[in-house]
């Protein structure tokens, strides 16, 4: 007698757990067709991280097309590189702490000094330079103590101040700087353009301002 019951209910049972199992298939295709758009992976995608010390107009440059937000880990980010990054429409992301690093001066205790010379070869560069130089806290100054020479005929340039009585030495790498001014004692240094682009003149004329000043001979030396 309970034969036909089971017979009938089991049909039925078998319709709601495949009706149910549609429902929530349907469900799940819903689920992933409207989370696809707003995964992270595209947005990732346009975040291009940093890691280099000085953000420069060629570092932005070299950022892939498409990338629409930039995450430095730490870097100084140079004004021009901003006006770079506004130009191709990219955000800086955690620009407050970077910002403030790039437009302080870097020394706290006022304003060094250094005489700053270039050729005629690269003129172009020198208000570039003295610009970025500005930032770090780093002035041209005729009485200077020491002096930079930023030039794309170093050998001619260093004989020619050694000829004059300067204590000169040629520079091509920035570990070079200290270790010649503990050697000599040297008051001008001659930079080699071959070898140093824009920011890294800047860091090594910053470097040359911050050495301890010459002895009280060699600044009469090259007083003139």
């Amino acid at each position: 007698m309970t034969s036909p019951a089971t017979q009938s209910a089991t049909p039925n049972n078998v319709d709601i757990a495949s009706i149910v199992e549609q429902v929530l298939r349907r469900l799940r295709d819903q689920t992933d067709t409207s989370v696809s758009p707003s995964k992270p992976v595209p947005n990732d995608q346009t975040v291009h991280v940093l890691n280099d010390k000085v953000i420069s107009v060629d570092v932005i440059q070299g950022i892939p097309a498409g990338v629409t937000q930039v995450q430095v880990s730490g870097g100084i980010v140079t004004p021009a590189a901003r006006d770079e990054m506004r130009s191709r429409g990219i955000a800086l992301a955690g620009s407050k702490a970077t910002h403030a690093a790039a437009t302080k001066p870097a020394s706290n205790s006022g304003k060094r000094f250094i005489q700053l010379h270039t050729d005629t070869s690269s003129k172009s560069i020198r208000d570039a330079l003295t610009r970025q130089l500005s930032l770090r806290g780093v002035d041209h100054c005729p009485r200077a103590h020491r002096s930079v020479i930023v030039t794309d005929r170093p050998a001619a340039t260093l004989f020619g101040r050694i000829q004059s009585g300067s204590r000169a030495v040629l520079i091509t790498r920035l570990e070079d700087i200290p270790r010649f001014a503990a050697e000599m004692d040297a008051d001008t240094f001659v930079l080699d353009m071959q070898r140093f682009n824009l920011v890294a003149l800047v860091n090594a004329a910053n470097t040359i301002a911050q050495l301890p000043k010459p002895t009280a001979s060699t600044s009469q030396e090259t007083s003139r």
